[in-house]
């Protein structure tokens, strides 16, 4: 009789984490459905209206030999598809899972849909959605995809999702030439510049730090933020760009990890190497 009752018990659970899972893709499909279909609309209208993009011999020096390195003659991408694979691990969690994930980016206005699955074990996997359109930033951390462990909303939100949008335009650097929401500024030096990104009433900012040959080396924010035991902490990240190749007619990194700059020390917490890149 014991085992019996241990028995439906079992399959009680198994049902519940089934629905839970059920209900969650549903309403994740739903939403990214949603954000999809506004951003088909902000890339129409932005098609409609007429850019005035900064000429190239008005950026710093080390933005204009990137951005004649990197875009050349390529066409404006408006939609970007990329397939990832990696690592990734949090402070929570330390040791790295193996990962696998999938963009979708907006090339003429900021949005980003990336969805991405990290395995620790057979029992131990998560799935990590990160959503981004017209001033407002959604994440989520689910184990087995259906128990919400990490929910990210809000201002710390918007802004930090916008800025790894920005961080991640090299794979999609004909989105870099300056006109409309994006700006360059000089940083005094030979090496390394600033670019500037406002968005429905939110700007970011990012250090651009290149190779000689004209590559991006790194690239260095603040206006990133990280969840802690207090809440949302605002935190230094660099991403580091390696294995350039041309690709689609632009230059772009094949490999890129990030890193959390604290001041007890770097705390490296994703690898990424792309698999495939698609743009249209």
């Amino acid at each position: 009789m014991m085992v019996e009752k241990l028995l439906m018990i079992g399959i009680a659970a198994l049902g519940a984490v089934g629905l839970v899972g059920i209900i969650g893709t549903v309403l994740a499909r739903l939403r990214r459905r949603v954000l999809l279909r506004r951003l088909h609309a902000a890339v129409a209208q932005r098609r409609q209206q007429r850019l005035a993009p900064q000429q190239l011999e008005a950026l710093p020096v080390p933005v204009q030999r990137y951005l004649r390195r990197a875009v050349g003659d390529a066409p404006l991408a408006e939609w970007i598809e990329l397939w990832e694979e990696g690592q990734f691990r949090s402070f929570a969690y330390p040791r790295w899972g193996k990962l696998r994930a999938r963009g979708t980016y907006t090339g003429t206005v900021p949005g980003m849909i990336w969805r991405a699955r990290v395995w620790h074990s057979l029992l131990r996997w998560y799935t990590i959605e990160l959503l981004y359109a017209s001033g407002v930033g959604r994440g989520s951390l689910k184990l087995w995809g259906a128990f919400t462990l990490f929910d990210p909303d809000g201002p710390e939100a918007n802004e930090a999702l916008l800025v790894r949008v920005l961080m991640e335009t090299v794979w999609f650097p004909t989105s870099l030439v300056p006109g409309g929401l994006l700006r360059w500024e000089s940083l005094g030096s030979d090496d390394a510049a600033r670019a500037v990104l406002s968005d429905s009433g939110i700007t970011i900012r990012a250090d651009f730090y290149f190779t000689s040959d004209g590559d991006v080396e790194r690239i260095v924010t603040l206006d990133k933020y990280r969840d802690a035991d207090t809440g949302y902490e605002r935190e230094q990240c660099t991403m580091y760009c390696q294995d350039w190749r041309n690709i689609g007619g632009m230059r772009i990194p094949m490999q890129v990890r990030l890193e959390w700059n604290l001041e007890s020390g770097g705390f490296e917490y994703m690898r990424r190497r792309i698999v495939r890149v698609q743009y249209r």
